[in-house]
């Protein structure tokens, strides 16, 4: 009779390390708008996850650590990954704008962008203000090259133009994509905003045209 083979020891497997990083983000959104960044600890967060505090630490060094995350997931870091359009020299404005912008909006309609955005408007208004300010100084250097090759009218400031493109989107996420919407929130968020960077690329370009 052949013995069964015994388990390995080693690595938990990479499925599973995902699993538990995302079940601590998840944790850490209630715990963060339950208690504030600075009332939330991490003993609280691996509590909510079911965890112990060096399983937590095995993934974040700290509940720092752990905001950054979910601020590359749901914040401003999400320009880093919102498509090709952007960072791409050869995109013309009035196409990088809808299809980065609407890569966003998607992103922000997910669940836990969702429950983001309500925690950041639990912060207060400075938490919004700081997030939208670290977007247009993002945002900057990208309309600055649209100016320079006359994509982008000179006579518009860059910081109108980018507060043009944003200005918008930031007021949907806070009446739309909050952590409470409802999927009738969230399709209509996402039809406005597909409507408005249409509209907003279309008259960006044309204010160059209209110099010509």
């Amino acid at each position: 009779m052949t013995e069964s083979p015994k388990p390995r020891r080693g690595r938990p497997p990479l499925s599973n390390k995902t699993e538990t990083r995302d079940r601590i983000l998840d944790a850490a959104l209630e715990v963060f708008s339950e208690r504030g960044f600075d009332g939330a600890t991490v003993r609280q967060i691996a509590a909510k996850v079911g965890v112990s505090d060096p399983a937590l630490y095995a993934h974040f060094k700290g509940k720092k650590e752990i905001f950054e995350a979910l601020l590359k997931l749901a914040g401003p870091d999400l320009l880093a990954s919102a498509g090709p359009s952007l960072e791409s020299e050869k995109t013309p404005m009035q196409l990088a704008i809808p299809e980065t912008f609407g890569n966003i909006v998607a992103t922000w309609s997910t669940p836990r962008a969702r429950a983001f955005a309500s925690l950041v408007l639990r912060m207060g208004p400075d938490g919004l203000s700081n997030m939208l300010q670290d977007v247009s100084l993002r945002l900057r250097p990208h309309f600055t090259a649209w100016q320079e090759r006359g994509e982008l009218c000179k006579d518009i400031p860059v910081d109108v133009a980018i507060w043009q493109v944003i200005g918008p989107l930031a007021a949907l996420r806070i009446t739309y994509l909050h952590g409470n919407a409802s999927k009738a929130d969230v399709a209509r968020a996402k039809l406005l905003a597909k409507t408005h960077l249409k509209i907003v690329a279309q008259t960006l370009t044309q204010s160059r045209r209209q110099e010509e």
